[in-house]
């Protein structure tokens, strides 16, 4: 019989560590080729739906629907706004107990029902039926990606945590750049079909999509390492003793005030929520990118389809970006890297005529800007081993990050990125700019802190130590 104890190398922190837990290399494998095809599949596929659905605004807005349902500049910018109201709401709640129901049914029945609007949306006349739905929109999304993220690093480990992370996220990638491709296609070949204009066609193909993936995701989606039906006997003792191996609290427990004392007496969410929403204001080049090639007076058809190539080097450069930063075991100067090389272009864009960017130009810096995408994962997987150790206030921490980090831009985006500033977007450039050149210094100190262990987030038991159950003597190589 053997009796195995652990105990942490650096007293009740988050920082993972390394123990003497045996581990068989065969059997974790087996189980990462298990996980990755069915959890990182449907992950992908999800975003990838997800995020058609939540960003086709501006395809349909350059098909047509401006004029058939009378989206003006302040009614488009609203159309996006809603969906970040209607997004927030239920995203704290839900996301603090995902770690306590199923997410197997959970998060396919919430794409099921954000396919269904998607499809209404088609059959709006008025731009209030566009905001009321594209609200309804949000809420069915809410939970999805921080409940993803929790999920992802309730499987994975420190070393493949970013590289997964960053597959899951170029599903946004990849709706980028097959949308454009889609709502040109749609826009060519569906125009009037069935009496419908080619962006209600655009609506409803990428909502039976979204519905498509949703059923599959029952099939696909696991729950967690001790209640998923698929992950059983060896395969479910080493994922177990994987998160056991960092430290990782396996279930769900009480929520008790220790757990908001993790997320909010720490600087850590503080400094990541900032960080996030400027990171997120990066992206508003390759996001607007069709709206500035109509604007400046190409076909609508030419900037749906050339902003798919711009996607398409963000799929392959966010998920070797993430695998770098799992295999050098590092989150924040990559980071810092990276915001420097955007705040760089953001300068270029707006000090170059005036911000009145020329095409070659529009173009290399779409391609360059896009990369800033690729910190998403980071910041995610930073986020799950920051609060790794405590499992509810890694749920609570995720959602909060998340959610703020998603709203603020909405709103920071609609007074500084306004359609009516097509195609030179002056203000917004020298905003991001400034912004990029601050989430350089918030990563820093971000940085700064968790090299002096600065405040922490400690575990919720106070406990140094755990023990691990006996096993047989025949099973010693295989379990913990």
């Amino acid at each position: 019989m053997m009796s195995v104890s652990v105990r942490s190398s650096i007293k009740s922190t988050t920082i993972p560590f390394q123990s003497q837990i045996h581990i068989d290399p065969v059997v974790e494998k087996r189980l990462l080729r298990k996980l990755d095809f069915r959890l990182i599949s449907f992950a992908f596929f999800s975003y990838f739906t997800s995020n058609l659905v939540r960003n086709n605004m501006q395809n349909a807005y350059t098909n047509g629907m401006d004029v058939d349902v009378g989206i003006d500049s302040e009614a488009y910018n609203w159309c996006v706004t809603f969906f970040f109201i209607g997004y927030i709401i239920p995203q704290i709640p839900t996301n603090m107990f995902i770690a306590r129901i199923q997410p197997k049914y959970f998060l396919p029945t919430a794409e099921i029902l954000w396919g269904v609007v998607t499809c209404c949306i088609a059959l709006v006349k008025t731009p209030n039926a566009v905001w009321g739905l594209r609200f309804i929109l949000g809420m069915a999304q809410a939970t999805f990606v921080p409940a993803m993220v929790f999920i992802i690093g309730s499987w994975y480990t420190s070393s493949e945590l970013a590289t997964r992370t960053a597959i899951f996220m170029a599903g946004n990638q990849m709706s980028g750049a097959i949308g454009g491709i889609i709502a040109a296609g749609v826009n060519n070949n569906l125009n009037g079909a069935a009496g419908k204009a080619s962006w209600q066609w655009l609506f409803i193909i990428e909502g039976l999509m979204s519905i498509f993936v949703g059923l599959v995701g029952y099939y696909l989606l696991p729950n967690y390492p001790h209640n998923t039906n698929w992950i059983q006997g060896e395969e479910r003792d080493c994922a177990i003793a994987r998160l056991e191996r960092q430290g990782k609290q396996l279930k769900s427990e009480s929520y008790t005030w220790d757990t908001f004392r993790n997320v909010l007496a720490t600087p850590y969410a503080y400094l990541l929520t900032v960080d996030y929403i400027f990171i997120n204001i990066g992206n508003q080049i390759p996001l607007n990118f069709s709206i500035i090639m109509k604007k400046m007076g190409y076909d609508a058809d030419l900037a749906n389809y050339l902003v798919s190539p711009i996607y398409g080097l963000g799929v392959i450069t966010i998920v070797v970006i993430g695998w770098i930063s799992d295999k050098l075991g590092e989150r924040a100067w990559i980071i810092i890297i990276v915001q420097v090389f955007v705040s760089i272009w953001y300068l270029v864009l707006f000090a170059v005529n005036h911000a009145a960017t020329p095409f070659w130009l529009l173009m290399l810096s779409s391609f360059a800007i896009v990369n800033n995408i690729s910190m998403l994962p980071l910041m995610f997987a930073f986020i799950n081993e920051i609060f790794a150790l405590d499992t509810n206030t890694r749920a609570l921490a995720i959602a909060c990050i998340n959610c703020i980090g998603n709203l603020v831009p909405n709103f920071i985006s609609v007074g500084v990125w306004k359609v009516t500033d097509a195609p030179n977007f002056f203000l917004g450039k020298v905003v991001t700019f400034a912004l990029s050149v601050a989430s350089v210094i918030i990563t820093f100190i971000c940085w700064w802190c968790l090299k002096h262990e600065i405040n922490i987030p400690r575990v919720r038991n106070k406990k140094e130590e755990f023990e691990i159950p006996e096993m047989d003597n025949d099973l010693e190589k295989k379990k913990v």
